[in-house]
């Protein structure tokens, strides 16, 4: 959903950047990432920003490349330095996590806070190899116990996950009931996680992501009631400056998405010419994402 290209990754000037702009390109160019970590990979030291790169690492190998193998070895080629280092030692932890129980192995326990951000990418892995169902299982587990957590901060980890592995599942293939089980329940247990750890603004983009995914599996009458729940938090808050024309584009996006789905080819059309309206106002440093955004929506109708 940005402008970044891969090709800059090899010239970003220091570990802070790179990790940064990899972020910005990794869904599209996962391979490109991985690649592009690989030859950072003697360059990583005892540091917040290595610490980053390997979480990249992580996510990348294994949310989007479903590649366990691909991560041991990338582990393994860290220097003692960066292996032993208390500042990497966290993100090393949830990496070994992810690999020990996607393997079936015994995993080192870890705090919920962690485990939650790291079961991402253990389910994207699993999705990937036909272990949706397990993945579910694992979540529903998980959820009482999150909204029970008395640390805001551990509840809203399992709501960026379930949230992240939504999205994810919406923009993939279609056709497996199993995976969109879990996308549409990932999706309504991150509306209820932010909704006891969130802001308003988190709600309402948990209820944007509903309609997106409700829209992504067909069902058109409940994408537009999370769609129309999305526009109506920024009209309740439309005082505040987060209600600005970027919020408003992405809930008229959920709208077009919605309409489609409930097989209105008239509406849908008058909710992208919104978007296209509210683009114009949004700041330049975002304007890609819509440009990208009106961009899919296009290329969907083909």
């Amino acid at each position: 959903m940005t402008a970044s290209d891969p090709s800059s990754l090899a010239s970003a000037p220091d570990l802070a950047t790179f990790v940064s702009l990899a972020w910005d390109v990794h869904a599209r160019a996962p391979r490109d990432v991985a690649a592009a970590l690989e030859a950072r990979v003697g360059t990583l030291g005892a540091d917040a920003d290595s610490a980053g790169a390997i979480g990249l690492a992580e996510h990348v190998w294994l949310a989007h490349l479903a590649d366990a193998e691909g991560l041991e070895r990338f582990l393994a080629s860290l220097s003692p330095a960066t292996l032993s280092a208390s500042e990497t030692h966290t993100a090393l932890q949830r990496a070994r996590w992810v690999l020990d129980t996607f393997a079936g192995r015994a995993a080192a326990n870890l705090p919920d806070a962690a485990r939650w951000r790291a079961q991402q990418s253990l389910w994207s892995a699993w999705v990937a190899h036909g272990r949706a169902g397990e993945a579910l299982a694992m979540l529903r587990s998980e959820v009482p116990r999150a909204l029970a957590h008395p640390d805001e901060a551990a509840r809203r980890s399992l709501a960026a996950t379930s949230n992240n592995l939504a999205a994810d599942l919406r923009d993939g293939v279609r056709g497996d009931q199993a995976r969109d089980a879990l996308m549409l329940a990932a999706a309504a247990n991150a509306r209820d996680l932010w909704a006891s750890a969130g802001t308003w603004v988190h709600v309402e983009r948990a209820d944007y992501q509903l309609a997106r995914c409700h829209a992504a599996a067909g069902d058109g009458p409940r994408a537009l009631a999370h769609a129309h729940a999305c526009l109506a938090a920024i009209d309740a808050h439309a005082d505040e400056p987060e209600a600005d024309a970027f919020e408003r584009f992405y809930a008229h996006e959920s709208l077009a998405w919605a309409h489609r789905a409930n097989r209105d080819a008239g509406a849908a059309a008058a909710q992208r010419a919104k978007m296209a309206t509210l683009a114009a106002d949004v700041a330049a440093d975002l304007r890609s994402w819509c440009d990208d955004a009106l961009r899919d929506f296009d290329a969907a109708a083909g």
